[in-house]
């Protein structure tokens, strides 16, 4: 049955906002009309016109977090036994945001109208991801796919804990960088103009950092503009010369080469693709089309052009663990334990501790990259305003010198 979007007044002329689902746009309007509201507009939730098969006009966010408890709910519910069409029509209900009812609803009219569940996942691929996709592909032709939802909802979760980790333990050093940042430009800007005008009508020469501080001071006071100018043109112009694809591969490739953070990039590309690998392989994908999802996971453009020669390579028919030792990119490790997997016919068991071991090597060293930028930025901090203490601090001493002769 197709869902469709209304905007309506009630009794007391307010205005409410909604989906129901209706055979037509009049039968919506009936269905409305029947709960008292008054019908201003009612649309299609899918449009049709959009040329790419029920693809959205609009296209909402929806977080990792709501989509991992859509597919842990989704899952328990066909788990129970219950069909398709009626597990859709329970999360939509119970779910609290609208654009996540809208696509549920939109799937369950898919089903409806006899398509698979997987199909009308392609028609919103900006919220469910190939690796989504592929699994659910997978479940529904070996029917197995509660199965797969379980496992879909225990990636989904994982990848939010990991994520949260991240982002947890960045979080305080950049509002500490934030912070410190206000704190320097109001005390160039409000702070020192107002001291350093006292030196006005000294007669001796100021000391270099004096007047360095007050060159300072009248720069960001009188040319802001100019600074927030140049850092946008900056910015603008990084992200232009970043879209032409050989500048941002060797970018990418550069980036893998910085000290401590190339190495924390690439420890997360490989356990986010070594998870998914793995979890493809336990659904029983095959193993190219795993490979080709996997490699789409990476962010990197130097490991996905990497793993895209692997993958061309395992399709003439070489050893997988061969390829990736001939690559070289991966960690070490990892690519001993696959090549171990490999020979011992444990493949997807040992991928899946590759990906454990790089996850947990990913979160320790996290951890160890904010404690060591933390104090460094302390540090900056403090001989900031060190700095700005002794060019206030040095006129004056050299003032009580003069006066004492």
């Amino acid at each position: 049955m197709p869902a469709f979007e209304y905007r309506a007044l009630d009794a007391g002329g307010a205005s409410r906002k909604g989906i129901v689902e209706a055979d037509s746009i009049r039968m919506a309007r009936q269905a409305l009309r029947d709960q008292q509201l008054f019908p201003v507009e009612v649309k299609a939730t899918r449009d049709k016109s959009s040329g790419k098969g029920g693809l959205s006009l609009s296209r909402p966010r929806i977080g990792i977090a709501d989509l991992a408890l859509f597919t842990r709910h989704l899952a328990t519910l066909i788990h129970s036994g219950i069909p398709v069409e009626e597990a859709l029509a329970a999360t939509a209900k119970h779910s609290r945001k609208e654009a996540l009812k809208r696509i549920i609803l939109e799937l369950r009219s898919r089903v409806l109208e006899g398509h698979s569940l997987a199909d009308g996942l392609n028609d919103h691929p900006h919220v469910f991801n190939s690796v989504y996709r592929a699994l659910v592909s997978s479940g529904e032709k070996s029917g197995d796919l509660a199965e797969v939802l379980n496992q879909l909802a225990e990636y989904t979760e994982d990848s939010q804990k990991l994520r949260g980790v991240i982002v947890q333990a960045a979080l305080y050093p950049v509002v500490l960088c934030f912070v410190a940042i206000g704190v320097i430009t109001a005390l160039m800007t409000y702070v020192v103009p107002k001291v350093t005008a006292q030196f006005e009508h000294y007669d001796q020469t100021l000391p270099f950092l004096t007047r360095a501080l007050i060159s300072i001071s009248d720069g960001l006071a009188s040319y802001w503009y100019v600074m927030i100018f140049a850092i946008a043109a900056i910015a603008s112009g990084v992200y232009l010369w970043m879209r032409d694809p050989q500048r941002r591969l060797r970018a990418h490739r550069w980036v893998l080469k910085v000290p401590l953070w190339g190495l924390l990039m690439l420890e997360l590309d490989a356990a986010r693709m070594l998870r998914t690998l793995a979890i493809l392989l336990s659904s029983g994908v095959p193993f190219l089309e795993t490979l080709k999802v996997a490699c789409a996971t990476l962010g990197n453009e130097h490991l996905k052009q990497s793993m895209d020669r692997v993958r061309e390579q395992v399709r003439e028919g070489k050893s997988f663990s061969r390829c990736l030792q001939d690559e070289a990119e991966l960690p070490p490790m990892a690519v001993y334990m696959i090549a171990s997997g490999e020979s011992s016919g444990e493949l997807e068991q040992m991928v899946q501790r590759a990906a454990a071991n790089l996850e947990r090597e990913l979160q320790a060293r996290v951890q160890m990259f904010v404690s060591l930028f933390e104090p460094l930025l302390i540090v900056v901090l403090g001989l900031v305003v060190l700095a700005i203490v002794l060019a206030i601090l040095l006129p004056i001493l050299q003032l009580n010198n003069l006066t004492q002769f």
